[in-house]
C-alpha cells in the first residue's frame, strides 16, 4: 500500500504527487526522530555554555548508537513483515512444509501470525480432504464398467477410466485433444463414432474454477434393448394371435356350415358373407391402427384455428355427445395429428360413458415458461369427460392393453406417442367427475393475442 502527498510550485502553479510505501514511511519516521533528538541535544548543550566543538563532538558520538538503534527497529519490523508475506505466498502456492517461526507473545504481530497459521492449517486439511476424495472417486471410476472421460476448457483430456480406454481402443494420453481421440463437439455436446445406437451417451458441461469443462459417459443398453424388443414381439404376437383367432374362428365356422349344406340358400349365404365382411373390416382396422402407431411421421407444427379442428372431430362421433369448449382460439401443433388425437379421445370418452348423455369439456391455453429469460412457453390442452374414469391408470397407455370388449388398446397409446413426438407430455388422471387428460408441448413462438 502507498500513501500520496500532493505538492506544488507556487511560481509555475503545477502540482505533483509523492508516493510512499509503508516501508518508506517507517524509514522516514525513524530518520526524522533521529534528527529531532540530535537537534534537541545540540540545543540543550549549547544553552549550557558548551563550545561548538564540544557540541559537535557529542552529536558525532551520539549518531552511531542512535543510527544503530533506528536500524534495529527498522530491521525488526521489516523482517517480521517480510516473513509473514513470504509465508502467505508459500501457502497460496500450496506448499505445506514451511512453518513460520513463533513470535514472542507480546509481539504485536503474534496475533496475525496465529490467524495466518490457522488459515494455513485449514487449507492444508481441505487439500488433504480433496486429495482423498479425488483418490476415492478416481478408484471408483476406474472400477466402473461405464466408460467415462473428462476434458478441460480447451477440450484436452484430463481423465479417462479403464472402460473408456478399452472402448476407444487407442492410446488416451492426458492432454490429448478431443478431436484427436475421435470426439466431435456439436452444440456444446460431445459425440463419438464408437458409441452406436446400442449406447446411451451423455455429455455434460460444468464450471470448474470458472472454466467450462466437459464430461462424457456412455451406458451400454444393448441388453435392455434386446429384452424390450423381445417383450414387444411377444406382446405383438399375443395380440395379433388373439385378434386373428377371434376373427378367423367364426369365419371358418360359418364357411364350414355353408359347405355342409347340400344346397345354398341365398339369404343364408348373404348373411354369412356379411358377417365375414364385418369381421374382416374390423381386423383390417386393427392392423391399420397398429401401422399408424409404428410409423408416425414427424410433426409439422403451425398455428391453426382450433375451433375448425374441433368441429371436424365432433363430426366423427356418431353417437350424441355434448362438447364444451373454452380457451384460446389458436393452437400450435401438427393439425392433422391433432385431429387424430381429438377423434380418438372423443371416441374413447363416448364408448366409456355409462350415462344417458356424454359430456366432454375441452380447455386450451398458452402457459408461459417458469424459467426467467425464456421467451418460449407451452401449449396446454385439458380434456375432461363425465365417464367412470380409467379402470387401470397404470396400464392405460400400454399398447394393446384395453378393458373394452371391442377395443384394440391402441387409441390412447397413439395419442401419447403423437404428443411425445411434439416434444411434450401426455398424462392421465381420474377425478370426481370422470377422467382427465392433460397434453402439453413447447411452442416455438409466443402466440399473438
Amino acid at each position: 500500500m502507498t500513501n500520496n502527498i500532493k505538492a506544488g510550485n507556487p511560481k509555475t502553479g503545477k502540482s505533483f504527487t509523492l508516493k510512499f510505501s509503508h516501508e518508506q514511511w517507517l524509514a522516514l519516521g525513524l530518520t526524522s526522530t533521529l534528527i529531532v533528538i540530535l537537534i534537541l541535544v545540540s540545543a540543550l548543550t549549547y544553552s549550557l555554555g558548551w563550545s561548538k566543538l564540544a557540541v559537535a563532538t557529542l552529536v558525532f558520538l551520539l549518531c552511531y548508537p542512535l543510527i544503530w538503534l533506528a536500524w534495529r527497529c527498522y530491521h525488526f519490523w521489516r523482517q517480521a513483515i517480510m516473513q509473514l508475506t513470504t509465508y502467505t505466498q508459500v501457502i497460496r502456492e500450496g506448499e505445506t512444509n514451511l512453518r513460520f517461526k513463533a513470535q514472542h507473545p507480546d509481539n504485536l504481530l503474534a496475533g496475525l501470525q496465529q490467524e495466518i497459521s490457522a488459515l494455513a492449517l485449514g487449507n492444508e486439511q481441505k487439500v488433504k480432504q480433496n486429495q482423498t476424495l479425488e483418490n476415492v472417486l478416481s478408484h471408483i471410476l476406474d472400477s466402473w464398467p461405464i466408460p467415462v472421460c473428462l476434458f478441460d476448457e480447451n477440450n484436452q483430456l484430463t481423465y479417462r477410466n479403464i472402460a473408456m480406454k478399452e472402448k476407444i481402443q487407442q492410446p488416451m494420453l492426458m492432454g490429448t485433444s478431443a478431436a484427436d481421440l475421435g470426439f466431435v463437439m456439436e452444440n456444446d455436446t460431445l459425440t463419438h463414432s464408437q458409441f452406436n445406437q446400442q449406447w446411451q451417451c451423455q455429455s455434460i458441461s460444468y464450471l470448474y474454477q470458472q472454466k467450462k469443462c466437459h464430461i462424457f459417459s456412455a451406458l451400454d443398453i444393448s441388453q435392455p434393448l434386446h429384452q424390450q424388443q423381445s417383450i414387444t414381439q411377444q406382446n405383438l404376437i399375443r395380440v395379433l394371435a388373439h385378434e386373428l383367432r377371434n376373427s378367423l374362428t367364426p369365419m371358418a365356422s360359418m364357411a364350414d356350415t355353408l359347405l355342409c349344406n347340400d344346397s345354398f340358400n341365398e339369404e343364408q349365404v348373404r348373411m354369412v358373407l356379411g358377417r365375414i365382411k364385418i369381421r374382416s373390416e374390423r381386423l383390417l382396422s386393427f392392423i391399420n391402427q397398429y401401422s399408424q402407431l409404428s410409423h408416425l411421421p414427424a410433426p409439422k407444427s403451425t398455428w391453426f384455428d382450433f375451433n375448425t379442428l374441433l368441429d371436424e372431430a365432433k363430426a366423427m362421433i356418431t353417437e350424441p355427445c355434448t362438447i364444451h369448449y373454452q380457451g384460446n382460439a389458436q393452437c400450435y401443433a401438427d393439425e392433422q395429428q391433432m385431429a387424430q388425437i381429438l377423434i380418438n379421445i372423443f371416441k374413447n370418452a363416448q364408448e366409456a360413458c355409462e350415462k344417458e348423455s356424454c359430456e366432454i369439456s375441452v380447455c386450451i391455453f398458452y402457459q408461459q415458461d417458469s424459467l426467467q429469460g425464456n421467451q418460449h412457453g407451452r401449449q396446454v390442452i385439458e380434456i375432461i369427460d363425465n365417464g367412470p374414469g380409467f379402470a387401470n391408470l397404470d396400464n392405460a397407455l400400454t399398447p394393446f392393453y384395453t378393458t373394452k370388449s371391442h377395443g384394440s388398446g391402441i387409441g390412447l397409446s397413439l395419442c401419447a406417442e403423437i404428443t411425445r413426438n411434439h416434444g411434450g407430455e401426455f398424462s392421465l388422471e381420474n377425478i370426481d367427475s370422470g377422467a382427465k387428460i392433460i397434453m402439453s408441448w413447447p411452442v416455438g413462438n409466443k402466440m399473438n393475442n
